[in-house]
């Protein structure tokens, strides 16, 4: 009887290619994502994406920039001259994080209306760990590449004291040239004033993650509710259900309908627990807020649908439930933010709804515009109802 047992689950197994297929080779390509996203997020294989402006074209500015877009560690984009257009560009995601040159790092200011800080450093709250990864690129860089910048900035502030003279002021330049020529590090707190994308209220780094956890619990509580398609089919009850009228397309739109509520409610849920421990702001952004949640579990309605309806065994649904968001979630950023992965999977993650998901929720509480996103969703939701619509009423009885 045992092997008896063996043998059935084996043959049920081998002559079902798809589950095969889910049980065999899906976990092997989890697996490399996975190796892929946390082999590139650790040490200098970290690739962020910064944004540079320079306002100041000094020689010492330009120097800086020919630096950081020759060095290897980083993906650079040349910004507008402007801190407001690369405030924006960091708030929409267009890059990670942006250093903004405003003035002559050769020198210190020499006048009241010149800036404390010449470089500003635009941080992104929802991208917490770009800022200190792209602070120790910067030092770095500086470090190797223009000492005698820093250092010069260094006297210059010391002779604006007045309590050096010439003879000082030879001696600490013969100082600084075995500094420099032993590329020792140094301090460079006084240069990067660090401004933020936030709004003065709520947490824009918890509300990505929200976002992120949002969209794959919403997956997989729709791809349960959408089993009951092969359960129905499976148990006979789909053939009675089909000589009803509408048929088996009105019973589709009402899981649908019933399983978009339902994401609704979940999301609501997640966002309310970071609203109360967390401080997340919702209320100014509710309209946009809601249309976000609604479109993100229809998206997930949809998609649930499409997949039971072409599942063609119970066990062919529960893999792809299981491997199926899995996977999704790991490429979309649900499970590692997308900006620490490898340029290709970052985007790879464009090609999956969970970053879609993220886009929409990050743009309706106010970090930058949902409405590519919600057109994203929008579509989604719609071909994967009409996909699932299409499967049922071509399936045999």
């Amino acid at each position: 009887m045992i092997g008896a047992a063996f043998r059935v689950m084996a043959l049920t197994l081998l002559r079902d290619r798809a589950a095969l297929v889910m049980a065999f080779v899906l976990p092997t390509v989890i697996f490399a994502i996975f190796a892929a996203i946390f082999s590139g997020a650790v040490g200098d294989r970290i690739r962020i994406h910064l944004g540079l402006a320079d306002l100041a074209g000094t020689p010492a500015t330009a120097r800086l920039v020919s630096a950081l877009a020759a060095d290897t560690s980083l993906r650079v984009t040349r910004l507008p001259a402007d801190l407001a257009a690369a405030t924006e560009a960091v708030r929409a995601g267009e890059v990670d994080v942006a250093l903004v040159l405003r003035g002559d790092l050769a020198a210190a200011p020499s006048g009241a209306s010149a800036p404390d800080h010449p470089v500003v450093l635009v941080e992104n709250p929802a991208k917490a760990l770009a800022t200190p990864i792209a602070l120790g690129q910067l030092q770095r860089v500086l470090n190797e590449a223009l000492p005698d910048v820093v250092l010069s900035r260094i006297v210059a502030d010391v002779e604006r004291t007045g309590k050096i003279g010439p003879d000082e002021r030879a001696f600490l330049d013969e100082a600084f040239a075995e500094q420099r020529a032993k590329k020792e590090p140094f301090s460079f707190s006084a240069l990067v004033e660090r401004q933020s994308t936030a709004a003065a209220v709520g947490n824009a780094r918890v509300s990505y993650y929200a976002g992120a956890i949002a969209a794959v619990f919403l997956l997989f509580a729709a791809m349960q509710g959408a089993l009951s398609l092969v359960e129905e089919r499976e148990s006979g009850l789909a053939d009675r259900l089909s000589a009803g009228p509408g048929g088996l397309g009105v019973i589709v739109v009402g899981k649908f309908l019933f399983l978009t509520l339902q994401g609704v409610v979940q999301a609501g849920l997640i966002f309310g627990a970071a609203a109360l421990l967390h401080g997340v702001t919702i209320g100014p952004h509710w309209p946009a807020f809601l249309l976000t949640c609604g479109l993100v579990s229809a998206m997930a309605a949809g998609l649930a649908l499409a997949a039971c309806a072409a599942a063609a065994t119970r066990q062919q649904a529960h893999l792809f439930a299981t491997f199926g968001v899995l996977l999704l979630s790991a490429v979309g950023g649900s499970m590692v933010p997308r900006f620490l992965m490898p340029p290709w999977l970052q985007q790879a993650g464009w090609f999956t709804p969970n970053a879609w998901a993220i886009e929409a929720f990050q743009g309706a509480l106010g970090e930058g515009s949902a409405v590519p996103a919600w057109g994203v969703l929008a579509a989604l939701a719609l071909a994967g109802l009409g996909a699932a619509l299409a499967l049922v009423a071509r399936r045999p009885a």
